[in-house]
């Protein structure tokens, strides 16, 4: 850097960008505060009361209704279900309703936000996402229980503020550092945004595939506490009810899923509840449970019955899996086997011999030799000694 700029040329340089800084996060904020307050306004235009407008609709009573009055009379929020499979909160909406998330909804709780109403949103919008993207990260929050209205903005808002913070940190760096560290300095700037941008997301998955481990260990024990309840006459909602009070400090995962089970059926209905669980967790078993549950509650049959069999078979499925386990365990222990106990036995069995030849071939086979004539030597002066002795 040149030497022969003022005092206070530093200082001010860095208060102007700060400054720039953030006159640029709260135009971006209102801007993000403008657009979503106008699509707000946009929805609750166009969800008028629909019925009024088929009232208002001229109709003979001989007359077939029309396809547009067919598809205005299917999208009227009065055949909605809040939580349902077509309700607002379905991936897959047909029906022009949209898809309302928890940080959408007008007066949602701002206290979840980790910098603040102001700084969260525009820390959030600064970092790119497409919404492929966004969507399957939001599926992976879910499944590691992070359910607050705003867990993708805080995570969005994190990452953005951890690379940031890294090319500060190693750009200051970078600037008092002697020479010869300057090259690490470098590196450093290149890979902690790198590694800023892609940990928060990595222990986000580690974490879910962890709640995820959990919950299938405990669907066993979830399975039989169901069908004792039920077949002592208890009801699905009071089986539930009852199983959570007793995992609450064994399988807090499975725990924390019963309870937003039993809210959700309490809003709409056990069925719709089911079904948003096993959206939620994808687990084979979960699947399997909520599927078993949602066809005996359709058809009427003994959920008691249906659970003891499929006990049964999930119990066999587990041993059947633990065979499986066990039989690749032999073929695992043959690697740390031949590379970590192999050359040691070898090394104890050959390395005398190893050792011996070694030092036979550095000698040329001299040594050896010469040993061996030495001995005949002495051996053939010894008899000659005795013979002379005896002629004596």
């Amino acid at each position: 850097m040149p030497t022969n700029l003022p005092p206070w040329f530093l200082p001010v340089f860095y208060l102007v960008c700060g400054l720039l800084i953030i006159v640029l996060l709260y135009r971006i904020w209102m801007k993000n505060r403008r657009s979503t307050a106008s699509n707000l306004s946009q929805a609750r235009d166009s969800f008028e009361p629909i019925n009024q407008r088929v009232a208002a609709t001229p109709l003979t009573p001989t007359a077939a209704p029309s396809a547009a009055t067919r598809s205005v009379t299917t999208t009227s929020w009065d055949d909605r279900n809040l939580l349902g499979t077509s309700g607002i909160l379905h991936r897959q909406e047909s029906t022009g309703m949209p898809r309302i998330l928890a940080d959408e909804v007008p007066g949602a709780d701002d206290s979840d936000r980790t910098y603040g109403s102001m700084l969260n949103p525009a820390f959030a919008s600064l970092l790119p996402d497409t919404d492929e993207r966004r969507e399957r990260t939001r599926r992976d929050l879910i499944s590691a229980g992070f359910l607050t209205p705003h867990a993708l903005e805080n995570l969005s808002a994190s990452r953005y503020v951890y690379m940031m913070l890294a090319l500060i940190v190693f750009g200051a760096l970078l600037l008092i550092v002697p020479q010869p560290f300057e090259p690490w300095a470098i590196v450093g700037l290149v890979v902690g945004p790198i590694l800023g941008w892609a940990l928060p997301l990595i222990r986000v998955q580690q974490k879910g595939d962890e709640r995820k481990r959990e919950i299938a260990r405990a669907m066993p024990d979830f399975l039989d506490m169901l069908n004792m309840c039920v077949s002592q006459g208890l009801t699905v909602p009071d089986s539930l009810r009852r199983i959570l009070k007793d995992f609450r400090g064994v399988y807090p995962a499975l725990s924390q899923e019963l309870g937003i089970v039993l809210e959700q059926a309490n809003i709409t209905n056990m069925h719709t509840a089911l079904e948003n669980f096993n959206r939620r967790i994808d687990l084979p078993e979960v699947h399997s449970i909520t599927s078993l549950m949602i066809q005996t509650d359709r058809m009427g049959t003994s959920i008691s019955d249906a659970l003891t069999t499929y006990s049964d078979t999930m119990r066999e499925s587990l041993k059947q899996r633990a065979d499986e386990k066990g039989n690749q365990a032999t073929f695992r222990l043959l690697f740390p086997t031949v590379f970590c106990l192999m050359p040691a036995v070898y090394l104890f069995l050959l390395g005398p011999a190893v050792i011996g030849l070694t030092n036979f071939f550095y000698s040329g086979g001299r040594d050896s030799l010469d040993t061996g004539t030495s001995a005949i030597q002495r051996l053939n002066a010894q008899r000659a000694s005795t013979t002379i002795n005896r002629n004596r």
